[in-house]
Order: structure tokens, then sequence, then C-alpha cells
């Protein structure tokens, strides 16, 4: 066989022929149609097989890069032969199968609704590949117990071996309960308490035969990623794996120490999603910065979604859960009284000056500094003028709103949840709504992780009507069925932030329908940026993940037309 890397240099050239060293012409004419994918191949090949000079006559690929390019060279019309380890890899590419569902056990998958059995195939299927994969089904659809009935199967069909679970700090405890609520045989120890404790528990652990789960937080396995990266693991997973979406962090580069099968993060959102596949598959989407420059811009979305989508499964509650009840959303428009306006229209001027200048000069980086200075203060405004202004004395509208809806919330044997991003927000509402005689539930960041799930299991046997949570602490692992009305008192940039968060209580189990009631300050900047968030989301819900928008994305477009329309 003729050397491979000019061969295949010249179909990605869409040249005519290509001369071989030994001086022939290799007419290649009738392949300039596979130029995309082989210069894809080209690309692989520099990352799997750097060593491959120019007289080569084979590369050698990943399996799982193995398998995507056969399957691309396959749709451009390329007659592709495999191996049986290849063609076994594209099998699992699919929605999983049969076979692999066949090592749940039976008592396990009657648990299981038809679309969590596929899911639970679907990553059997990759871990029998020697793959790893993004399990990324939209809130609510039960992600928890398809990974802990994985590593049920897996049990069964190879036998005892530890796998890793790391979540955030205040998901520790909620996977505690589902894995035992799940599958009680299954033995899980958790990394947690001072540095000497832990030391201790991963010493044991690794020579431990009798665990089958480990349950560590971010910031401990930061800590004490030099011991446990020693412990091997069939499973590495990453719950809210928007905690390595900085690839350079300490948490991203901790975690790709982990010596593991399979990484199944659960949660993604564009900007990060090189550094979760990163983690899953090594290498598979190339270095940050070409993949960046190929597909930061967004033009590229189709073509990332049908290179990413072997690896990924995606299901919506509206495609899976026919039968879950509706969910109902209307946005609520809160007048400001005279003293709330003046304090408002006052800050908008002092934004409008700094903003304004410094577009002027043409400095969008200071612009967008301005803009997050000043925001917070007017966003605090919107919600009560005390938040900026401890000695503000007046009303807030939007507080006067709440209270109203609360009121007739309870009347009609409502129980709700309260979001707002502000804790102390939560805490004046908790204030306010105790002097009205109204008793709440309350969870913040400060709220210990053993206690969130005493919360919920609380509230969801019947105790009060309102449960206040703060969006970042609250807007994630947490099972609300209990509640059929959802506020939020202060909406923001990512609409997906707000579905998650509503998503506490519209998800399995719910047999109420949900009414979702956002709270506006009315002719204020929270209108415009609502506008806002809805037309930045729509790039990234072509790349199927959850949308995501940052300050740092807004366009000099965009800051005029939030101030100074």
């Amino acid at each position: 066989s003729p050397e491979i890397l000019p061969v295949l240099r010249a179909i990605a050239q869409r040249q005519q022929y290509v001369r071989l060293k030994t001086g022939e012409f290799l007419d290649v004419r009738d392949m300039s149609a596979l130029a995309p994918v082989v210069q894809e191949l080209l690309d692989a090949a520099a990352l799997d097989d750097p060593s491959a000079g120019d007289d080569a006559r084979e590369l050698s690929f990943g399996a799982y890069r193995a398998a995507y390019m056969v399957s691309m060279l396959r749709m451009a019309g390329a007659e592709t032969q495999a191996d049986s380890e290849v063609e076994g890899a594209m099998r699992a590419l699919g929605e999983g199968d049969a076979q692999a569902l066949a090592y749940v056990p039976q008592r396990l998958r009657k648990k299981l609704t038809a679309y969590q059995q596929r899911g639970c195939g679907w990553l059997m299927s990759l871990y029998e590949a020697r793959m790893g994969g993004i399990l990324a089904d939209e809130m609510g659809l039960g992600k928890t117990v398809q990974v802990i009935a994985a590593i049920s199967a897996a049990k069964r069909k190879d036998g005892p071996q530890k796998s890793m679970i790391v979540t955030p700090t205040s998901l520790t405890y909620h996977w505690l309960a589902g894995v035992k609520r799940f599958d009680e045989s299954l033995r899980v120890r958790v990394i947690a308490g001072h540095r000497e404790d832990r030391l201790r528990a991963i010493a044991e652990l690794k020579r431990a035969d009798d665990v089958d789960v480990i349950l560590t937080s971010y910031p401990l396995l930061r800590r004490d990623i030099d011991d446990v990266k020693e412990i091997p693991l069939r499973f590495a997973v990453l719950d809210e794996a928007q905690s390595v979406k900085n690839a350079q962090s300490q948490g991203a580069v901790a975690a790709k120490e982990l010596d593991a099968l399979t990484g199944t993060p659960m949660e993604n959102h564009t900007g990060e999603l090189w550094s979760i596949f990163d983690f899953a598959l090594p290498g598979y989407l190339g270095t940050q910065a070409v993949f960046l420059r190929r597909y930061g811009g967004g033009e590229h979305a189709e073509e990332l979604r049908e290179r990413i989508r072997p690896f990924l499964m995606r299901r919506l509650k509206s495609e899976v859960l026919v039968d879950l009840p509706k969910k109902h959303e209307q946005s609520l428009y809160a007048a400001m009284p005279p003293e709330q306006t003046r304090v408002y229209d006052s800050l908008m001027l002092t934004l409008r000056e700094h903003v304004g200048q410094a577009l002027a000069e043409g400095s969008l980086p200071r612009a967008r500094m301005q803009v997050l200075s000043i925001l917070l203060k007017l966003r605090q405004v919107c919600c009560h003028p005390k938040l900026f202004l401890p000695d503000y004395d007046g009303e807030s509208g939007k507080m006067e709103l709440l209270v109203q809806l609360v009121h007739t919330a309870i009347d009609a044997k409502r129980r709700m949840l309260i979001f707002s991003q502000f804790v102390g927000m939560l805490q004046m509402i908790r204030k306010r709504l105790g002097r009205e005689g109204v008793q709440t539930l309350y969870l913040d960041g400060d709220t210990k992780p053993e206690q969130r799930q005493a919360l919920c299991d609380r509230f969801n046997g019947g105790e009060g009507r309102v449960f206040l949570i703060s969006l970042k602490a609250g807007g994630t692992g947490l099972n609300l069925t209990g509640a059929d009305l959802v506020i939020h008192y202060d909406p923001w940039w990512n609409p997906a932030t707000e579905d998650q968060a509503t998503d506490r209580a519209h998800r399995i189990g719910q047999t109420h329908d949900v009414d979702v009631l956002k709270l506006i300050a009315q002719g204020t900047i929270e209108e415009k940026v609502t506008d806002l968030s809805k037309r930045k989301r729509a790039i990234f819900d072509r790349v199927v993940l959850a949308g995501e928008t940052e300050l740092s994305s807004l366009t000099e477009e965009d800051i005029r037309a939030l101030f100074f329309t």
C-alpha cells in the first residue's frame, strides 16, 4: 500500500493526482467529495498518532475516533471496512441495546421507565466499548437513577469494582439517598470531614474490596486528587459538570486525573463543551484552540451537533413524558412606587453616562465592566431598594405583588417554591411573610448538605405551603414535587438556570399541573434583559445543549439595546 499521509493530504486539498515516492502518480479525482472528512482524519491523526511520518502505511486511532471516522466516511459515500472492535464501538454509539440492558437486575429494571432503560443500556454499551459519554437529559428525567442502574448492571456483569461520583458539595447527600433508595445492595462510602479523616478514608478505600460507590465533592477532589487518583475506578461520574467548565481550573485538572473507563457529566452548556468532552473522551474534539476557532462563533453548529451526537444522549420531557402534567409559564409585571422609581432612575442615569463614555472611546471591555458594576445595583433596586440602600424605608412594588400572590395561592390550597438569586432578598421575604402570618421553609448556601434532604422530605410530606430557596443553592439536585406553583422573584440572564429551578417541581412524580410565575419590575432593565436572554439563547439551542449567556458575550449592540433605546 502507498504511503498514506501524502495521499490523505492530496484528497483533503482536492488535488487531482498525488505523486508517490516511487515516482508513480495516483489518481484521486473521484475522492474530492471526501475532502472535509479526510481533513478531520488528518487532524485526528495528528492527535492520536503524532509519530506517523509521510512514509507511514498505517495510522492508529482510539476506538471511539475510529468508529466516528468510519461512520463519517460511510455517510460521505465511501466504501469502508472496519474490524469487529470498531463495528462493536459503532453499535455502542446507538441508543443502547437489549443485550446491554439485560445486566440490569430485574428488580431494578421495574423501577425504570422505558426511556430510562434505554439510557442505562446506552451507558452500558459505552462501558463495554471502553468509551465515555455525556448523559444530558433535561432536568427532572432521572439521570441519577440511570447512572446508578448502570453501576449496578456493570457490577452484575463484571463483578465488584469501585466507581466514583463527584458532585457539588450540596448534592453529596442527595446522591447518597438516591443510591440507597434505588439499589440498597450497592455499598457506598462518602469522603468528607477534615483532611486527616479524608486521608484515613482514602487509605482504607485503596485496600477495601467491599465498596461499590465513592462519593466526594469538587472542592474535596481538588484537595485530595494526589491520593484519590491512585484508586482504580470503573466509572467516574461528574454531576453538574459545569463545575469543570474552565479547562484550566483546578477542578477540571483534578477530575481528568481520575483513572476511569467512563465519565458521564450530567449537565453542560455550550461554552463548557470542550472541557467536559476532554474529560469524557480525551482528545476527541482536538485542542481547545482549534475547537474554539471552528465552533466558538456558532456558525458550524450543525457540524458540531453531528460530531457529538453519538456520545451525548439528551431527551426532553416533551418527548418522553407525554403524561407529565403541564407547565404554564406567565410573566407578571409589578409597577414600582414613586420612591423606588426615583432610586432606579438615578442609577440608570449614572450607568448611561459611564457606559456611553466607554463606548464612545471604543472600549467595549471597559463598557462591560461598567455594565457589570451598576447592573447589580439596578437588579437589587428592582427587587427592593433596601438591598442596595440599607436606610431605604419605602416600599417595593415587586414585594407587594409577591405578598398578594402568596395569600391568594394559600387560599387556593396551593404549595409553592419561591426562588431568588439574592439571599438578602429571600431573608427580607421570609421576615415579611412571617409578619403576614405565613410560615416558611428556607434553604440557601449556608444550609448544611445533610439538612437539604430533610427539608425536601418535610415539604414533600406536607409541611408548610411556602419554600424559599436561593437559586444558586437550590436550583439543582432537589426533588420538590410537593409544590405546584413556582415563583421566580428576579428573572435574569440565563433561562436555562430558571428552567433547572422550575424542574425541582416539574419532574417525575409530579401529579399536578405546575404554574410558573416570573415577577418583573415594569419599565425596567428586567424587561429588556428577559427579551435579550431569549434571543441570545437561540444559537445554543441549535447544539442541543441548555442555553447559557454570560456578560462577557454582550456585544456593543446588546449594550445599546439595553440602556439607550
